[in-house]
């Protein structure tokens, strides 16, 4: 090392550590994330499906819906199934449940 700051592989380690952390780490987190959050869709369209079961067991409801963090999860019942319709990024998912 010199007087005057850094030297050049100093400079290229940093460089290197840099691109280790956007090019790797962050889209890894981000693929994390969005999984967790499928899951977490899929649970509260399970969720529905069970309380569903219960309107339709009581009450013979067999269409409603439900919002959960401005997500609507629709569900009917039709052939001894119970189905919840939600959409994750535009695209739709089905979750249907037998009776």
């Amino acid at each position: 090392m010199n007087e005057k700051g850094q030297s050049w592989p100093e400079a290229m380690l940093s460089l290197l550590v840099v691109m280790v952390i956007f090019g790797s780490l962050l889209p890894l987190a981000d693929i994390l994330t969005s999984s967790a959050t499928e899951k977490k869709q899929a649970m509260i369209a399970a969720q529905t499906s069970y309380q569903a079961a219960i309107l339709y067991k009581s009450s013979g409801q067999t269409t409603g819906h439900k919002t959960h963090e401005d997500l609507h999860y629709n569900w009917m019942v039709s052939d001894r199934q119970i189905c919840v319709a939600y959409e994750i990024q535009q695209i739709e998912k089905r979750k249907c449940v037998s009776l």
